[in-house]
């Protein structure tokens, strides 16, 4: 119950590593806050922890626009009384909407995918930073990042954008918030089996093992696990950080499939 009656608003809280921040929150006692786009998955998500004894709300947010923004912490404020953890997981990350060739990007979908994963971290991130300030009891901001904020994804030049915004303002923002208290910190998942994942590539063609270090695709409790952590009082000296939860991907040169003369002989 390292949350216990902490009032935490998870964006794209209805499925993926979003649901599973969500769970988790809700288990460790928090009173989560669920915004989603998705108002089917997002009242069930919401149900499953009303059922399971935990506190969980669904509110329907587009939260790359400002007003829907403006009225969704209205709502939290008043409800509430005041947020004490953020998590901007929101974002548009597979499908032709987030992937396609640098080439064939048109305007639109660059605007479309900058908005949903980069200015909704800006916009949730501003109206709960002032809402901490003026409650004077600190807090901690979650952003969700990428590897691609660091390494380059082929075809998705517009998400890996947003991703090394996100990062970047994470820094930023940490900075400018922490005479306050208020902490802001990024976690950059790898491969990550979510409803909705594809394939990128050959992908459905090779094992994780022979990309990833730790040989396995990682869950939304993973994630979840980092997120509870960098929102209680354990990481209350942690500001401005990225934490990679990628199986060890960010840290290899090589694949272990082309490293695999090196391997002890007993694999």
């Amino acid at each position: 119950m390292r949350l216990k009656d902490r009032v935490a608003i998870v964006t794209g809280g209805a499925q993926g590593i979003g649901r599973g921040i969500v769970r988790r929150f809700a288990a460790e006692g928090a009173r989560v806050v669920l915004v989603d786009l998705d108002a089917g998955r997002g009242t069930a998500t919401a149900a499953e922890g009303q059922e399971e004894g935990h506190q969980a709300t669904f509110v329907q947010c587009d939260v790359s626009r400002a007003d829907a923004v403006a009225r969704l912490f209205g709502r939290v404020q008043m409800e509430f009384g005041g947020i004490d953890i953020l998590v901007n997981n929101a974002g548009l990350a597979h499908g032709p909407g987030a992937e396609r060739h640098f080439l064939d990007t048109d305007e639109e979908m660059w605007d479309r995918v900058i908005a949903t994963n980069l200015k909704s971290v800006y916009l949730c991130s501003w109206h709960t930073a002032t809402i901490m300030k003026m409650r004077g009891r600190g807090g901690s901001i979650i952003n969700m990042s990428s590897g691609g904020a660091t390494r380059a994804h082929r075809h998705r030049v517009a998400y890996d954008a947003a991703k090394g915004g996100i990062e970047a303002a994470t820094r930023a923002t940490a900075l400018d918030l922490a005479p306050w208290g208020i902490r802001v910190n990024a976690i950059a998942p790898g491969a990550v089996q979510v409803e909705r994942r594809s394939p990128v590539g050959e992908e459905g063609q090779i094992t994780p093992a022979d990309v990833i270090p730790l040989e396995r695709l990682g869950t939304p409790e993973d994630v979840a696990g980092v997120a509870v952590f960098l929102a209680s009082d354990d990481a209350a000296y942690l500001t401005g950080a990225v934490i990679p939860v990628d199986g060890g991907m960010l840290a290899q040169l090589r694949s272990p499939k082309v490293d695999i003369r090196l391997r002890p002989a007993d694999r």
